[in-house]
């Protein structure tokens, strides 16, 4: 017969506390366990993507070199904007890879947990695992691109560089940015659908206002806005990347720190945001 405990509460041998879950450690570690799940189901998601395409795992390439093209034409030659820009090919594609590599894990991040809405109903688990398995198949779909952005550069009269090396850390910190930003949307999403129908045109203004398409420093350079520039995590993610690629191991590691500190606030933050809603995930 069990004893009751001097505080008058039934021991409780071999039952686990049913908080135990909620804890950060605990949780942390069920995503850690699920870590086999997250690639195989980021895997399945990439090839799902081509499986009705003709040319396949070939679109992986034509997209990236059909923008390329387009925002040349347009922006480059017709428009004109490559002042204080040598290289405006090669930068134009920096540019445009690594914006399109953060607004696809926002985006499809926003639509994982209404996605799998009757999963979460039926099983139990560390619902940020479903935007982290988001962040890592836009990873993984985003290695084609940069292996471009890579070629473009050779093509345009850029030597090969150590400082190339460089983009391999930083496209681990900007996953990270990215993995805190899925978690910002989804939990939005999921509470108010509509926030879903408004991420394009945010980050519409935002390719703008990260300098994608223009040189930023050849229009902002000692004027008192160019701090709101400098303080985008998007601008400083493009500017790091340029400075390896094309000016060899030109890094401003200013932008690189506010490039981390972002990348720790949103992953941390985000994480803890989204925690903070795990029990109403799956309803309605």
């Amino acid at each position: 017969m069990t004893q009751p405990s001097p505080q008058g509460v039934i021991a409780t041998d071999g039952l686990s506390d049913a908080r135990e879950a909620e804890r950060l450690p605990s949780y942390l570690r069920g995503i850690w366990e699920r870590r086999h799940y997250i690639s195989y189901v980021s895997k399945a998601a990439l090839r799902t993507r081509q499986i009705n395409s003709v040319l396949g795992n070939l679109w992986h390439l034509l997209n990236p070199l059909l923008q390329i093209g387009v925002f040349f034409l347009f922006f480059g030659l017709v428009l004109d904007t490559t002042r204080g820009v040598d290289n405006f090919l090669g930068y134009l594609s920096i540019g445009i890879f690594v914006y399109s590599y953060s607004q696809k894990c926002a985006i499809t991040g926003a639509r994982s947990l209404v996605k799998y809405r009757g999963l979460m109903k039926m099983v139990s688990f560390p619902r940020a695992t479903l935007p982290i398995t988001t962040t890592v198949t836009e990873a993984l779909a985003t290695i084609p691109p940069f292996a471009v952005m890579f070629v473009v550069a050779l093509l345009t009269g850029e030597p090969v560089s150590a400082s190339w090396l460089l983009v391999i850390p930083f496209f681990v910190v900007q996953t990270a940015f990215n993995a805190g930003l899925a978690m910002i949307t989804a939990r939005s999403v999921s509470h108010l659908a509509d926030v879903q129908q408004v991420l394009p045109f945010i980050f519409r203004l935002g390719f703008y206002f990260s300098g994608v398409l223009f040189n930023v420093n050849a229009y902002v350079d000692g004027k008192s806005y160019e701090i709101i520039f400098r303080l985008n995590p998007l601008y400083c993610f493009l500017e790091i990347y340029r400075g390896a690629v094309l000016e060899g191991n030109v890094i401003d590691w200013q932008l690189a720190m506010i490039a981390g500190a972002w990348s720790a606030v949103l992953l941390v933050g985000g994480l803890w945001w989204f925690r903070r809603a795990e029990d109403s995930y799956g309803e309605g």
